[in-house]
C-alpha cells in the first residue's frame, strides 16, 4: 500500500507487486499483515491501508492464503461504534473471499459508551454465522496511559496547536509550551476531548523540587488550588519539570473487571492487544498473562488456570495457524514458562531509558515467573536471561 500518493487507490499494477511481495514474506516466515482503520502518520494524514480499496484488500488477503496461512490483524476507527462494526463487517467479507483469519484489536469496556463492546460482540457473531473467521482482541490489563510532553503521545493529534509543539526537538518544544505570550493560546485550544481527558489525569513522577509534592494527586484538584485552568495547570507543572512530568489516565478505561471478563471468557475474543511497540512512552503493554492468573483466576475465581492457560496459548495457536505450538505434545516445539500459581502477577511499570538515540520506554517485568524455555533451550531463570538465543520464525 504506497505511502507516496495520499489522494489515489493503487493501481493493478502496484497492486500485483504488492501481492508478489506479501508472498515472499509469507514464504520467509511472516504470520500475515497488519492495517489499521484509524492510523495517522506523523503528518496527520491517513496511513495507506485507510485508502486502500476492497480489491486491493482482497487480493493481498488472496496472496497470503497461498501459503496456506495468514492473519490479516488491523485496528478499527474504535472512535465511532458505528464506524468499528462496519469495519468488522468488511472483514468478514475479506475472510470470506480469501479464506484468511482477521481478527481486531483491541474491543474494549469503556463508561463513556458501556454497550459499544456488547454490540462489536454481537458484530462478530453475525460473521462468524457467515462462515467468516472474524475474532476481535482484548486484554485483561486496564487500558492505562501516561502523557509526558517530553515524549510523544497520540492523546495529544486532536488538538494541533499542542501536536505541533510535540514534533519539535525537547529544547524547542519546551520553550513553546513555556512562552508566556502562547500560553493562552495552548489553553484555549485544549478543549473537547483533551479537556475532558485532563479531568481524569493523576500527577505520577515527577522531577523537580517544587513538583515533587504533587505526586499521585488529581490534576483537578492542584489546578483549583493554582486557581488556574486544568491545561495552564497541566503545562506550568510540565514546564517546571522540563516536560518530564508523568500524567496518568489510570483506571478509566477497561477498568471494570466485571464488564472485562464478559469479553475475556467469549470465546471469539482472543486474549491480547498488542501494538507492537508502537506507544512504549505512553504505556507497556507486556503482562496480560500475569494480569490474567492474578486478577481473573486467583483473585476472581473467573476461569479455571487450565482454561485460561489454554486461551492463551493453544487456542490462539490453532485460531491463527500457529503450527506445533501452543500444547505440551510429542512433536511440538519445547515452549514452556514455569511459574508459581499462587503469585504471578504483572510487575509495575517502570520509565527506563535504554533505547538507541536515548530515547525512553516504560517496561514491567512479570512477577511469580520462575523459568522460560523457547525450543527448549532456557532463555530466562531466576529473574534474569541467558545467552541461550533459540527463538525462530514460527
Amino acid at each position: 500500500m504506497g505511502k507516496e500518493s495520499q489522494d489515489r487507490v493503487a493501481t493493478d499494477d502496484e497492486i500485483a507487486q504488492m501481492c508478489e511481495l506479501l508472498e515472499q514474506a509469507m514464504a520467509d516466515g511472516a504470520m500475515g499483515l497488519s492495517t489499521s482503520y484509524i492510523d495517522i502518520d506523523e503528518d496527520n494524514r491517513p496511513v495507506p491501508s485507510r485508502l486502500a480499496d476492497m480489491r486491493e484488500k482482497i487480493a493481498l488477503c488472496q496472496a497470503m492464503a497461498k501459503s496456506g496461512r495468514g492473519v490479516l490483524q488491523t485496528v478499527p476507527y474504535f472512535i465511532d461504534i458505528d464506524q468499528q462494526l462496519a469495519n468488522i463487517e468488511e472483514l468478514g467479507d475479506l475472510s470470506l473471499a480469501s479464506g484468511v483469519t482477521c481478527s481486531i484489536a483491541p474491543i474494549i469496556y469503556s463508561p463513556v459508551a458501556p454497550d459499544a463492546y456488547k454490540r462489536s460482540l454481537e458484530k462478530l457473531e453475525e460473521q462468524r454465522a457467515r462462515g467468516a473467521k472474524v475474532y476481535g482482541q482484548s486484554m485483561p490489563r486496564s487500558f492505562d496511559l501516561n502523557i509526558r510532553l517530553s515524549e510523544t503521545s497520540f492523546l495529544l493529534y486532536g488538538t494541533p496547536a499542542w501536536n505541533a509543539l510535540m514534533q519539535r526537538p525537547l529544547a524547542e518544544r519546551i520553550a513553546g509550551f513555556a512562552d508566556p505570550d502562547a500560553r493562552a493560546g495552548l489553553v484555549e485550544a485544549a478543549n473537547g476531548t483533551l479537556l475532558l481527558l485532563m479531568y481524569t489525569l493523576r500527577i505520577g513522577e515527577t522531577y523537580s523540587a517544587e513538583n515533587q509534592p504533587l505526586e499521585g494527586r488529581l490534576l483537578s484538584e492542584v489546578a483549583q488550588e493554582m486557581g488556574v485552568t486544568l491545561p495552564d495547570a497541566m503545562l506550568t507543572i510540565a514546564v517546571r519539570d522540563n516536560l518530564q512530568t508523568e500524567f496518568q489516565l489510570k483506571g478509566a478505561i477497561h477498568a471494570d473487571r466485571n464488564e472485562v471478563i464478559k469479553l475475556l471468557d467469549n470465546p471469539l475474543i482472543h486474549i491480547g492487544a498488542s501494538d507492537a511497540g508502537a506507544h512504549v512512552s505512553q504505556f507497556c503493554g507486556a503482562g496480560d498473562t500475569g494480569d490474567m492468573i492474578d486478577i481473573y483466576v486467583r483473585q476472581r475465581g473467573d476461569m479455571t488456570l487450565e482454561h485460561a492457560v489454554h486461551r492463551m496459548t493453544g487456542e490462539l495457536a490453532d485460531a491463527w495457524g500457529i503450527a506445533g505450538r501452543g500444547y505440551i505434545r510429542e512433536g511440538y516445539a519445547a515452549d514452556l514458562v514455569i511459574f508459581d500459581p499462587d503469585t504471578i502477577a504483572r510487575g509495575k511499570e517502570q520509565f527506563v531509558s535504554d533505547f538507541p538515540g536515548e530515547a525512553r520506554r516504560y517496561i514491567c517485568h512479570a512477577k511469580g515467573v520462575d523459568t522460560v524455555i523457547v525450543n527448549g533451550a532456557v532463555v530466562r531463570e531466576a529473574g534474569a536471561y541467558t545467552e541461550a538465543r533459540a527463538g525462530v520464525f514460527v
